[in-house]
């Protein structure tokens, strides 16, 4: 019975997520101020998919403490969040499939963001400096986001608020787990003579679970960063887990996010 009322949820779920999908595909491409709805909408979509991780997770939770199929009842509210205590969220999972883990997202490689802002010094090295672009640089806040505190471009600090108000909803006792490895770092990608790092234009920030770092590259991750990755694709961030050498632990702006930034004004439109 437990699972018949989980699946329920899910197909009550689904059908408004469909309508609101097909009207955000019917308005992609064009201008969010030809429907001022639009946005509202986009935000109801993106909550609709928190939803369903939501019921994923109690689904998984389930699962693994092995509750038979009974006539146990189990309730669902979208205001109730799923707060179980004695989940080790630093425990590693495999990554199976990682190279779709941001599927209808596209990284901010480092040429597209050069283009947009120009570099955010000249010599950069592989260790963090001073910006000293002056777009980028007037942009630059450091504030409490919620767990953290960052320092990052004003829009990526927004958009990080709202992705930990929604994690500390829904996910209390993840959300009080969640430490930083950095933000803004002005420097190379490691091992890289040419590739500017998405730190160094502060739209990246490292996550780790009570303080214990992910392992770069070794295709698996903590538990904790997985379920915080549904959170930030929602929000139109890039999970680093699906970079051809895996960081599970860095979360970076879509160039979709970045682009919506520009329509609106929140950010400049490129460099000459």
């Amino acid at each position: 019975m437990k699972f018949a009322y989980i699946f329920l949820a899910v197909a009550v779920l689904l059908a408004p997520a469909g309508w609101y999908g097909a009207q955000w595909l019917f308005w992609q491409g064009r201008s969010l101020s030809d429907n001022p709805d639009m946005i509202a909408m986009q935000e109801r979509l993106n909550k609709l998919v928190l939803d369903l991780n939501d019921l994923q997770l109690v689904v998984e939770q389930l699962s693994s403490t092995g509750v038979s199929n009974n006539t146990d009842t189990i309730t669902y509210s979208e205001n109730a969040p799923v707060n179980n205590q004695s989940v080790d969220y630093t425990q590693i999972i495999s990554l199976a499939g990682r190279r779709d883990v941001n599927e209808g997202l596209t990284n901010s490689s480092s040429s597209y963001l050069l283009g947009l802002f120009g570099k955010p010094r000249e010599d950069l090295t592989q260790d963090c400096q001073p910006m000293t672009n002056p777009v980028l640089k007037d942009l630059i806040v450091t504030e409490d986001v919620g767990p953290i505190r960052v320092t990052m471009l004003r829009p990526a600090i927004l958009s990080l608020k709202q992705i930990f108000n929604n994690i500390q909803q829904r996910q209390p006792d993840l959300y009080a787990r969640i430490s930083t490895a950095g933000s803004l770092c002005v420097r190379l990608i490691r091992g890289s003579t040419t590739s500017i790092s998405n730190h160094a234009f502060g739209l990246a920030v490292d996550l780790n679970i009570d303080g214990q770092l992910d392992v770069l590259g070794d295709a698996q991750t903590q538990l904790g960063l997985s379920i915080l990755a549904d959170y930030f694709r929602a929000e139109g961030w890039y999970w680093g887990a699906g970079f051809g050498r895996e960081d599970s632990m860095h979360f970076q702006v879509s160039r979709e996010k970045i682009e919506t930034w520009r329509r609106l004004g929140q950010i400049p439109g490129g460099v000459e």
